[in-house]
């Protein structure tokens, strides 16, 4: 038997796991601070959290450990990052409750070890920007970068056996908002996606510094974005719409790292959240709020839902475009979504349901499996797997 995607020092826990060779590991988190009064819930937060689930191409998803530690469904699902071998998880929280019991602007980096994936264990708590929405770790696990979305900064920490030392910061404009970080898997470069001026910065890191070389104009108020494995093209999401899409509508953009300048875009409806590379990088997941409600009790609840786009990502002399394959109907307010190894798998978070849910996906449809959601305590606002982020 071959043990796929998890680490040695975990066999102990995952061996008392059904099966663990067709397991995937996904890690999500969830923010019980979104307390809302149109939800017909008790008006009281519940736990945030930070979840590890099982799931794969043949199985339902069922959450196998957890850890009571600050998360967050504020700005793109960007606020979680895993190392390659899930040894540790970095996670992002840019609020917390204060006086009175509301909501107040945070800077914390949580590091959590997964030894034992049944029970994730709070190794540290470092202070990053102000309002740490989204974090990014390096292929090797050596380096994380952190948005401060409250300071418009961006923060480099070194890390060594999984402890966190600030190092560097870059500070941008004021009211950059710099809500998405993304590091190449050279780890030489990064770029920073300005949701408060329409930018993109490139960034280089070189051993523990971090320096500011380029700023590229992208479509209006930025948000979630990937960057394909070889670095070339950027895929973001706009909220304001992009060059050549209609002013205000939601657009999904591709830029040509090589040059800055943007190849693609598309429409695709208000408020796109996550953009996910399938593993062989062939498509892209787009989630999409599709102006869907934030409330149970909203007049819109129950004609107006989110949506789930995917792309196929343009290859040879197709490259620097993408092309619509399919589509499917989700619930309300969708964060984010991961893909199973193998391809034919979807999770998509609905924060509003405070669920978890399936599709599948043959390369030309995709196909809704209720049966195997997963509901959670609170409403999940970021996921990955050690390939999506």
């Amino acid at each position: 038997m071959v043990l796929r995607k998890i680490p040695a020092m975990m066999f102990c826990a995952v061996a008392l796991l059904a099966e663990p060779a067709a397991a995937d590991l996904a890690i999500s988190g969830q923010d019980g601070k979104q307390v809302r009064a149109g939800d017909g819930l008790p008006m009281t937060p519940t736990p945030d959290s930070v979840a590890v689930i099982e799931f794969s191409s043949s199985r339902a998803p069922r959450v196998i450990g957890s850890i009571e530690v600050c998360s967050t469904q504020m700005g793109p699902p960007a606020a979680l990052a895993v190392a390659r071998d899930y040894s540790f998880v970095l996670a992002a929280c840019p609020q917390k409750i204060g006086e009175g019991g509301k909501n107040v602007s945070e800077k914390l980096l949580s590091v959590i070890g997964l030894d034992d994936v049944t029970k994730p264990k709070l190794l540290q708590q470092v202070e990053a920007g102000e309002g740490t929405t989204a974090v990014y770790l390096n292929k090797a696990g050596t380096v994380a970068l952190a948005t401060g979305v409250g300071d418009d900064t961006i923060t480099l920490f070194t890390i060594k056996d999984r402890k966190l030392t600030r190092a560097s910061q870059v500070k941008l404009e004021a009211k950059a908002e710099p809500r998405e970080i993304l590091i190449a898997e050279d780890g030489r470069t990064a770029y920073a996606l300005r949701f408060g001026d329409a930018k993109v910065t490139k960034l280089a890191i070189k051993g523990d510094q971090l320096s500011r070389v380029a700023d590229w104009d992208v479509g209006v108020q930025p948000d979630g974005g990937g960057l394909t494995r070889d670095g070339r093209w950027l895929i973001v999401n706009n909220f304001g719409g992009a060059p050549g899409t209609p002013k205000g509508n939601g657009a999904t953009s591709v830029t040509d790292t090589r040059t800055g300048k943007i190849t693609y875009a598309v429409e695709v409806g208000a408020l796109p959240e996550a953009v996910v590379l399938s593993p062989d990088n062939k498509y892209v997941a787009i989630v999409i709020g599709n102006g869907s409600a934030t409330v149970r009790n909203a007049a819109n609840y129950d004609s107006v839902f989110g949506k789930l786009s995917l792309f196929a990502v343009g290859q040879g002399k197709s490259q620097g475009t993408l092309t619509h394959i399919a589509d499917a109907q989700l619930g309300h307010a969708c964060q984010g979504a991961v893909w199973s190894d193998d391809g034919k798998r979807l999770l998509v978070q609905c924060s509003v349901e405070r669920d978890i849910r399936v599709f599948d996906f043959d390369g030309k449809a995709l196909t809704e499996r209720p049966e195997a959601v997963l509901k959670m305590v609170s409403r999940p606002g970021a996921m990955v797997t050690n390939k999506t982020r």
